[in-house]
């Protein structure tokens, strides 16, 4: 391959793995693959992150390709690398829409869904306004420079094209994929435990005062107090994330110790 605004070709087949990396971590990535994110604006970032890496990684025992076929073959096995780390993120994000969910069915919004611009998917209504909700709390504790920051760790920890894999890669994933139930669990809690002490609550009155239609009368109570309970926990939120987002880092880091060490 022949030299390109003054590279010689390792350095240019370099900078391609590493713009394979950052491509497969903007697929799955929180904030950065949002599909409200314009694509050319997305291919533009990834394409000047890996622009801005290539000269700070060290090219190591990467000596270059042969052919086009074993460099594609490397930049799938990046995308991949990717892929896993932003994945890993991801799983935060579906947690929450997951907790949004099942306070959604406990407080009677199940049939109520809207279009998900990022999943073209029907998703709970609830679980839409917690995820946007939780994007903001993201933002503004700079989750987004965190996640890059373990997406640029990555190139020091697994060098571009020494990905391997291991049983111990994959309990690692499943392990983190299992993270979005406790999520949702964490994070829907205090809403769930309200309306189920609700439920108990008109459970009595439709005992003792038998002559009330309980089903009317419950249904805009239970709304009401799930509504006051999603507003009063807003504050906390930002806490509860912010812990939620520390543990998915480690687990993240972990992934990416065991991908090396595979």
């Amino acid at each position: 391959m022949p030299e390109l605004w003054g590279l010689s070709a390792e350095r240019l087949e370099l900078f391609c793995l590493v713009l394979f990396r950052v491509g497969g971590f903007f697929i799955f990535a929180p904030f950065w693959g949002h599909s409200r994110i314009p694509r050319k604006l997305r291919a533009a970032i990834a394409i000047m992150l890996a622009w801005m890496l290539s000269p700070m990684i060290s090219a190591g025992a990467f000596t270059g390709v042969g052919n086009l076929v074993e460099l594609l073959a490397l930049g799938l096995r990046e995308v991949v690398t990717g892929s896993m780390i932003g994945f890993a993120y991801a799983i935060l994000f579906i947690g929450v829409r997951s907790a949004g969910m099942a306070a959604g069915m406990q407080m009677g919004f199940a049939i109520v869904n809207i279009i998900d611009p990022n999943s073209q998917r029907n998703v709970s209504l609830l679980g839409q306004y917690k995820f946007i909700i939780m994007m903001l709390i993201f933002l503004l504790i700079d989750g987004h420079h965190l996640v890059l920051q373990s997406l640029f760790d990555s190139f020091r920890v697994v060098p571009v094209g020494t990905l391997g894999v291991s049983t111990a890669l994959a309990n690692q994933l499943i392990r983190i994929s299992s993270a979005a139930f406790v999520i949702a669990i964490k994070i829907a809690s205090p809403m769930m435990m309200t309306l189920l002490l609700t439920d108990v609550a008109l459970g009595i009155v439709a005992r003792t005062v038998p002559q009330m239609n309980i089903f009317i009368v419950g249904f805009p109570i239970k709304i009401g107090v799930g509504l006051f309970v999603l507003a009063a926990s807003i504050p906390l939120l930002t806490v509860v994330f912010s812990k939620l987002l520390i543990q998915i880092q480690a687990q993240t880091t972990a992934l990416i110790g065991l991908m090396a060490a595979a």
